[in-house]
């Protein structure tokens, strides 16, 4: 056994748990297929309490040390004296942090590549971002990452059909997958545990 936490305590066991997803940089009302990274968090309801993990739909991410997030995050923002752009790093202020930061290229090869737009939330991957360790009854520890992969396959949109879709409906996105929810058609992916020894 890998782990005594509850939601992972023996086979077939349910717990139940809240999804939430985002685009990364964009704020409340912008467009949901713009070129950015998407936020994908899983919070488990679990006897022991409520656990909240958050990931995006990329493998890898901007930087290594935590200390420059609070940089990112302030490259990220709109310009202060127009707010543009949103849900977008196509401005100065990003491309000033990324030239300074080598370690961002991996991050900016697959944001600009034909995966960065999922087709849907529900046809996304997610990676987590933190690296969990995770004890046993023995005292045994091992490090792991969470893969969250969809049962409908991971598809995307290319650029052109996503400007032409955000020009139609910016809310794509939320669409999808409130009308799949109503229609029955609920969302899933299959938990995969990426395992690294501790020693």
């Amino acid at each position: 056994m890998l782990t005594k936490a509850s939601p992972f305590s023996k086979a077939n066991k349910r717990t139940p748990v809240f999804a939430r997803f985002s685009t990364v940089v964009g704020e409340r009302g912008s467009a949901d297929l713009a070129l950015d990274a998407r936020g994908f968090a899983v919070k488990f309801y679990s006897e022991e309490g409520n656990w909240d993990i958050v990931g995006n739909n990329m493998p890898v991410f901007f930087i290594q040390d935590a200390i420059k997030f609070s940089d990112l995050v302030h490259s990220l923002k709109p310009e202060p004296h127009h707010q543009m752009p949103q849900a977008a790093s196509a401005h100065d202020t990003f491309w000033d942090f990324a030239s300074l930061m080598p370690e961002s290229t991996h991050m900016l090869l697959w944001i600009m590549s034909d995966r960065a737009i999922p087709r849907s939330y529900h046809m996304m991957q997610e990676f987590e971002v933190h690296t969990f360790r995770l004890v046993n009854e023995n005292g045994d520890t091992v490090f792991c990452k969470f893969h969250w992969n969809p049962t409908a396959g991971t598809h995307s949109v290319l650029w052109d059909e996503a400007v032409n879709i955000n020009g139609a409906d910016s809310d794509f996105h939320r669409w999808d997958l409130w009308e799949a929810i109503e229609a029955g058609a609920f969302p899933e992916w299959e938990l995969g545990l990426q395992v690294f020894t501790a020693k």
